[in-house]
């Protein structure tokens, strides 16, 4: 590889920024240990880049300096290395090796081995305290022997000895079943927690087993301060996008808060570093994949299969289905930690072609156990519509639901959500990716503020034809509403009707009108109301559903 020299002249002020891709070199000479510390990570949803900085007084010649205890998930390909120098000097090449240390564990296993020892000290008290518990019971039981087995010549209890010895012994033997219960509880929290020390003590130490050391070898041309920087990506972190979302109905505006949440367990520990988080997705690779071929071909013959035996099948009644599905798609909402009222900090975008990246203003650190950080990338308060929702042939409830833009300039990547109705938390559910400038709708959750009813009102059947051959099934159902709130709202609410998959089955809607309600696809349809404050409305849903006297309907 051909020595790249630098072009400063001498002066601090003419630094000149080398960088190397790794390179698979031969062994080296003898190098020098150079202490370095992590500066920066870049976090992406699969993997993260960590950048090292080290500095050294050098003299001038060629130099092999060792940036020692690196990850063993390091990726050697992504290593990328720069020097900094105020003389004239050349960074030759790059090299990463396989390291075994065999000195002292590092300082997180020391501190876990520490906790550990204190385990054992604790599980070793409540041996004790097991032993000193147990000698009590049986002291008891021996006196209760001694007190019925008198021996030979010695007078016999009375009733009141036996009372008294009753009475001691049982509250001396309940105190002391009540203390094994209660070191038999704490021993097991403790062999857990000692279970758990342990397997992070191996784990810890099967990483510092197998580690990794770059060795960069330097040409100065005279004596002069080096700066390195050293970056490599590692798989092992992620981040995840989240969000809570708090409407505040009387001022008809949503605050937004966008979080990253971020786990790593490289191996090393992230201690006050510059964080970024970005959106951009490695692995995908940088090209769009090759289409393959769409073979068609006559398909070999196969053996029949043997039929099934019918099974016989009940028809449903109408809008069973229907509330069966409302069954399946109900879901528990966790509770969430009421928010501390504090001004939340944001991060600096910087917007790529095709990603975005955010740059956490405060420092942050991240241990190497997996554990879950949350960062705050952004708040904003967003102007809202809101819109109340309903299915009353399914629940006779209104949802409300916050409609607002994407105004942050942030593209909000989809991820859990909790979302909150001022002070009291609402629901649990999920936001889909929005770009800015796109729009999103927030489930805010059930409001008793704006009633539904539905009710069936008739339900008949009758022939028709001059013969009589044919059927005619009417349905008639009312919905009420009433605004119970002190502002004007507005009201969507659907329902469907049968749809028929058979052209001698025909279903005709007698009301609502079209100008009162809009058809959708499925049978559906749909209300829009607008509301004054404490208005009620009603409207009709009638349908008829016609077949021939000869044909078995299933679903109504």
């Amino acid at each position: 590889m051909a020595a790249v020299p630098f072009s400063a002249k001498g002066t601090p002020l003419n630094r000149t920024l080398l960088t190397l891709a790794v390179a698979a070199l031969p062994g080296m000479a003898a190098a020098v240990a150079l202490p370095s510390s992590i500066s920066e990570v870049t976090v992406y949803p699969d993997r993260a880049v960590v950048t090292r900085l080290a500095s050294a007084q050098l003299s001038a010649g060629e130099h092999e300096l060792e940036l020692e205890n690196l990850p063993a998930g390091l990726q050697e390909s992504s290593v990328q290395a720069s020097a900094r120098a105020a003389a004239p000097a050349t960074l030759i090449d790059v090299q990463v090796r396989n390291a075994y240390p065999a000195g002292a564990p590092n300082p997180r296993v020391r501190a876990l081995e520490e906790e550990l020892r204190g385990v054992d000290a604790k599980l070793a008290a409540l041996d004790d305290e097991k032993a000193v518990l147990d000698n009590q019971r049986e002291l008891v039981l021996l006196m209760q022997r001694g007190a019925t087995d008198a021996g030979q010549g010695a007078p016999r209890p009375t009733e009141q000895d036996f009372r008294t010895l009753q009475s001691l012994s049982a509250d001396a033997l309940a105190r002391a079943l009540s203390g094994l219960r209660d070191v038999a509880a704490r021993r097991g929290e403790l062999e857990r927690r000692r279970d758990a020390l342990a397997a992070q003590i191996e784990s810890q130490r099967d990483r510092q087993r197998a580690s990794k050391t770059a060795v960069l070898r330097l040409r100065l041309a005279e004596s002069s301060k080096v700066e390195v920087k050293l970056a490599y990506a590692v798989r092992e972190a992620r981040w995840t996008p989240a969000y809570d979302a708090r409407l505040q109905p009387a001022q008809r505006t949503v605050q937004l808060g966008y979080f990253g949440v971020v786990r790593q367990h490289t191996g090393e520990d992230w201690n006050q570093v510059r964080l970024t988080l970005s959106t951009a997705r490695p692995s995908l690779g940088g090209a769009a994949p090759e289409p393959r071929a769409w073979i068609v071909d006559v398909a070999a013959p196969q053996p029949p299969a043997p039929r099934p035996a019918p099974a016989a099948s009940r028809p449903r009644a109408f809008g069973q289905a229907r509330l069966e599905e409302a069954a399946e798609a109900a879901g528990t909402a966790s509770a969430a930690d009421e928010p501390l009222e504090a001004e939340a900090a944001t991060a600096q975008l910087e917007n790529a072609a095709t990603s975005a990246a955010f740059r956490i203003q405060a420092p942050a650190s991240l241990p190497s156990d997996d554990s879950a950080q949350r960062v705050a990338i952004a708040t904003a308060t967003l102007p809202a519509t809101l819109v109340y929702r309903a299915t009353p042939g399914l629940r006779e409830t209104a949802y409300l639901s916050a409609q607002a833009e994407n105004s942050t300039g942030y593209p909000l990547l989809a991820g859990p959500l909790n979302t909150f109705l001022g002070d009291a938390f609402v629901a649990a559910g999920a936001l889909k990716t929005v770009m800015p400038g796109e729009k999103l709708d927030l489930a805010m959750g059930a409001d008793d503020g704006i009633a539904i009813e539905r009710k069936l009102v008739s339900r008949y059947t009758e022939n028709t034809g001059f013969s009589g051959s044919g059927r005619r099934v009417t349905y008639e159902y009312r919905y009420t509403v009433r605004n119970h709130k002190q502002s004007a709202e507005t009201l969507e609410f659907r329902d469907s009707i049968p749809v028929s998959r058979n052209e001698r089955i025909a279903v005709k809607v007698l009301a609502p009108s079209a100008q009162d309600a809009r058809r959708e696809a499925d049978g559906r349809i749909a209300w829009h109301w607008k509301l004054a404050p404490g208005e009620s409305r009603e409207a009709t849903l009638k349908f008829a559903v016609e077949y021939p006297g000869d044909v078995d309907v299933y679903g109504l």
